[in-house]
């Protein structure tokens, strides 16, 4: 009798698309998509999304610097006039300071000691921000030029106030110009860009003559609304500080330079992703091939590359990254030889085990005894057995080889600026951290759910290749 063998549905079948749906179920669909959308999709997209934007991922323009994502409302810093001296309690956030004063010379003291860190006082139920500023006496903004060239320089933390609100030497003054800053504010002067406001501008009154700075504190309130600059400040009478509305032309926001945020976390995706493949790719090859040579030559070989692996593991990888950094400067090749030497050491001591172990079997004998060379035993016989291991590292490893790369860029020693590594993109915003948030938040996630994601799918891959799990 004939045995019919039923054939396979097709996958737009019912039985077809539920049996599509049991095998998804077992794939690991967080990670996939993580990655595709953290990494994959932007990295081969960069350049089309940098035109159809027209945003240059390494040059911004300086006119929309610090622009908020496309989502935030503008602040409004509204300075606080009438405020009474003599009753002030002062808070570090919610914390009030028993015997917290605000001095003469216009600093918050604690028995003559200097207080640093986020001030505020409560008044009618408000929260009152107290910042240290540095402020011109009857200017105007008309009155303010700039010493130093635009790309060092840009005044826009100016607010020209007519309702006091600003004090210095037991005095409030009516009117005049304020230059607060709550980043780049040091007790010795406010500072634009790294250079002292004294240096980088000068204020002068209506007659030209020049108006010297005084060093005092501001009494201020925030609020959040929409609308241009221009209609925010015909609200009322005070004149305010202004961060700007969000914009759809930056969805993501923009950095101190002007340049979007999103289109330079697109191509530092692309640098992240090349890096890390490229050197996990070179770091298996040849810690692969030293570690199998170890493991089957043994003797004197497998002596010499163990020391050199234990003297490559007794190296950090990052006194490595400084010297070679020193010696070869910074460059996309010296991280990546920076990570290769990093990362190599491990797959030469896993090849070296498993290789130990397959050489013992009986068909590598069979094969020796067959008059095979060495390394045709290697690569047919040894290689295959030892290859899910080394797959099964280098997903894991590929995550842990972007965080550090990412981390020598944080640290000036990785992908030199301006291009858009994301480690590059985290250290220009940690001096913003408070002002503008989404500089380095934004890089930072992409950082995190990347690695993350490549470890899961890791441990995905470890349990479908090792058969030790597997059986379980």
């Amino acid at each position: 009798m004939a045995v019919q063998i039923p054939s396979k549905p097709a996958w737009y079948t019912p039985l077809g698309l539920w049996k599509l749906i049991k095998e998804a179920r077992r794939l690991p669909l967080f990670p996939i998509l993580t990655i595709l959308v953290f990494m994959v999709l932007p990295a081969t997209t960069a350049d089309l999304w940098s035109n159809w934007r027209n945003h240059d991922p390494e040059v911004g323009t300086l006119a929309k610097r610090l622009i908020p994502p496309a989502w935030e409302k503008a602040r409004v810093d509204t300075l606080k006039g009438g405020v009474n001296w003599d009753n002030i309690t002062i808070y570090n956030e919610d914390t009030p300071i028993p015997g917290a004063k605000i001095s003469r010379s216009g600093k918050a003291v604690l028995n003559g000691e200097l207080i640093l860190g986020r001030l505020f006082y409560e008044e009618g139920g408000e929260s009152i921000r107290i910042s240290q500023t540095l402020f011109y006496p009857g200017a105007t903004e008309e009155n303010i030029r700039v010493l130093l060239p635009p790309p060092l320089v840009v005044v826009q933390n100016a607010i020209p106030f007519n309702n006091g609100g600003v004090w210095a030497r037991g005095k409030e003054y009516q009117n005049g110009i304020a230059l607060i800053d709550e980043v780049t504010f040091s007790p010795l002067g406010a500072t634009l860009q790294g250079v002292q406001a004294k240096d980088a501008i000068e204020v002068t009154d209506a007659t030209g003559k020049v108006i010297k700075p005084k060093v005092g504190v501001a009494f201020s309130e925030t609020s959040y609304l929409h609308g241009t600059k221009a209609e925010l400040l015909l609200v009322d009478e005070v004149v305010r500080q202004i961060r700007p509305d969000g914009q759809r032309e930056y969805l993501l926001g923009s950095d101190k330079l002007g340049r979007d945020v999103l289109t330079r976390m697109f191509h530092g995706a692309r640098i992240s992703l090349t890096i890390g493949s490229i050197a996990i790719f070179f770091a298996g090859t040849i810690g692969s091939f030293l570690g199998m040579l170890s493991g089957y030559a043994g003797k004197w070989v497998d002596s010499v590359i163990m020391r050199l692996v234990d003297i490559k593991i007794s190296i950090p990888g990052l006194l490595l990254a400084l010297v070679l950094v020193a010696v070869l400067g910074q460059s996309f090749g010296t991280v990546v030889i920076v990570v290769t030497l990093a990362y190599w050491a491990t797959y030469a001591r896993l090849a070296r085990g498993e290789t130990l172990q397959i050489k013992q079997m009986d068909y590598v004998a069979r094969a020796r005894v067959a008059g095979s060379s060495h390394l045709k035993i290697i690569m047919k016989h040894i290689f295959p057995n030892v290859l899910n291991t080394l797959i099964i590292v280098a997903t894991l490893q590929l995550g842990g080889a972007i965080l550090f790369e990412a981390s020598l860029s944080f640290l000036g020693v990785g992908i030199p600026r301006p291009q858009p590594a994301w480690g590059v993109m985290v250290a220009d915003g940690r001096e913003l951290i408070v002002a503008a948030w989404w500089v380095s938040l934004f890089p930072g996630v992409a950082i995190m759910m990347a690695v993350l994601a490549l470890n899961l799918l890791g441990d995905w891959i470890r349990d479908k290749l090792d058969p030790k799990l597997r059986q379980v």
